[in-house]
């Protein structure tokens, strides 16, 4: 049982991370009319800081893990998670106005995104698994 909570911790934290970097892309428009030119800045490194602090996290996580079959419903049990939170964030932040709604291009950039992000997990997955001691 304990095992099971540590996958869904970890699937919590994989659909977190591609939830922040695709929120940032859909709010762009949002974060313009705030910042200004200085939003691609903004967008940029908070992404990329994002990403790293994640990442160090998931490997630090995936590394408690005992090396079980399991782990590898690691790469399917982000999406309904990421479905939940991207319909909870919808719920409590709507767009204020057409202003707002991201252009066409970003929802290819967010689907691009989501297929991509199964070899995201493979890589940290290997990562993680590369520094673990042999038996």
């Amino acid at each position: 049982m304990a095992h099971f909570l540590k996958l869904q911790n970890l699937s919590i934290l994989l659909a977190l991370t591609l939830l922040l970097n695709i929120q940032l892309l859909a709010n762009s428009e949002r974060l313009y009319l705030l910042m200004g030119d200085a939003y691609m800045l903004a967008i940029t490194m908070f992404g990329l800081v994002s990403l790293i602090l994640f990442t160090r996290l998931i490997i630090k996580r995936i590394r408690q893990l005992a090396p079980s079959p399991w782990n590898l419903s690691l790469y399917v049990l982000w999406l309904p998670y990421l479905a939940l939170f991207t319909y909870v964030w919808t719920q409590i932040v709507p767009a204020p106005g057409e202003a707002a709604w991201p252009s066409p291009v970003v929802g290819l950039l967010i689907i691009a995104l989501t297929i991509i992000f199964p070899l995201y997990v493979f890589i940290v997955h290997m990562v993680a698994r590369s520094k673990q001691p042999t038996t």
